[in-house]
């Protein structure tokens, strides 16, 4: 599709709401963004320039930015009432050429709202690649890419180091379903899906060959765990301490919000579920809270410890210190703290050991604007957690 098809396409998205694509829009759309810093290196531009890394929009003028997430916004209601209706953002002859096959032979499945939806996505991934890399710098085109990126990381991901548990991809499919999307029939949707494992054939093995990690229960033990990725409960046995577990050790909806390695041992999330019981917090607002506790701080750090200490057994202490410092201190905000390497180097000097690095995250939390918490149910959490 070109430049004129996705401002038509933008165009329709507008009248979802009754509104207009109005010429200072348009103009907003098609303007260049500012070249990118001469210090990237080769990959780097090329990736930008064929759309593999989305380009930050970073425009001068900020009253420009409420144009920018309305179009985002609208386009994302726009690919999901054509996921409704059943339509597509071009010809699916490109898409059975990408994959050299249908779509519900590459995913084996058919007849179901999941291959509605890759009817969709992939549609609108291959048409949009046609902007790449021409149109690579226009506001259009990174606005696209980044509808493309939101929806693509929770219903389409790329392979990766990184594995997500999918119960929390499962809630985030039904977030957005929910959200944008309430006409389908979120169960039909869910239960054959195979980036979620609940249909049959190589994809869906896949996901079930991906390994999560949870924590030993066992106070004298608390090994870290690598059990098979799976929406359907495990009977799970410790190799070192032979302790036996359930996972997840309950059947609660705020537990399928949390990654693997921040489940709270049983006794404790019976103490955390009376907690939100007594207070009718939305499930998802309780996973977030206990993500935002200093237990959880500790608990990421001692995870990416084993972790890198698995991947690089031949390191010394303190370069596995710095590896687990580098994950949260070097990433940009919101994912990282976005320091600099020499800013890295200097923090790590008065670093000497994995309780060090957790306080220095935790002091560094404390210093951010926290969350309101007028009962103190977030004080509450973190003293039932670090019993």
């Amino acid at each position: 599709m070109n430049i004129d098809g996705w401002i038509s396409c933008i165009s329709e998205a507008y009248e979802i709401t009754g509104g207009t694509v109005s010429p200072r829009i348009k103009e907003i759309l098609l303007r260049e963004l500012p070249e990118d810093d001469l210090n990237l290196d080769e990959a780097t531009r090329a990736g930008l320039e064929a759309g593999v890394f989305a380009k930050g929009i970073v425009l001068e003028d900020e009253s420009l930015n409420d144009v920018i997430e309305e179009t985002r916004e609208l386009v994302t209601r726009h690919f999901f009432k054509k996921f409704v209706l059943r339509e597509t953002f071009g010809p699916l002859r490109k898409v059975e050429e990408r994959f050299e096959t249908s779509l519900e032979g590459n995913y084996q499945v058919s007849g179901c709202p999941f291959i509605d939806m890759a009817k969709v996505y992939w549609t609108y991934k291959l048409e949009l690649g046609e902007l790449f890399p021409k149109y690579h710098s226009l506001v259009l085109s990174q606005i696209l890419l980044q509808v493309e990126r939101d929806i693509g990381s929770v219903f389409f991901p790329t392979p990766g180091p990184s594995i997500l548990w999918v119960r929390q991809r499962r809630e985030r499919q039904r977030q957005l379903i929910e959200k944008y999307a309430p006409q389908i029939d979120i169960d039909a949707f869910l239960e054959n899906n195979p980036i979620l494992g609940t249909s049959k054939g190589r994809i869906a093995q896949t996901v079930f060959d991906e390994k999560i990690w949870i924590r030993c229960p066992n106070s004298n033990c608390s090994r870290f765990l690598r059990i098979p990725n799976t929406i359907k409960p495990l009977e799970v046995t410790c190799p070192k301490c032979k302790t036996s577990l359930r996972f997840p050790a309950m059947e609660l909806n705020w537990l399928n919000h949390l990654p693997t390695n921040f489940h709270p041992t049983p006794y404790k999330i019976e103490e955390l579920e009376n907690l939100r019981e007594s207070w009718s917090i939305p499930d998802e607002v309780f996973a977030i809270r206990i993500v935002g506790s200093e237990w959880a701080t500790r608990q990421i750090q001692e995870y990416l410890y084993a972790k890198f200490r698995q991947e690089m057994p031949a390191s010394s202490e303190k370069d596995l210190l710095r590896a687990v410092f580098n994950s949260r201190a070097l990433p940009p905000d919101p994912v990282g703290l976005g320091m600099s390497e020499e800013e890295s180097v200097e923090a790590m000097k008065s670093i000497n050991s994995l309780d060090d690095l957790v306080n220095y995250f935790i002091a560094r939390e404390q210093q951010e604007p926290a969350l309101p918490d007028p009962f103190e149910i977030g004080v509450r959490i973190d003293e039932i957690l670090s019993r």
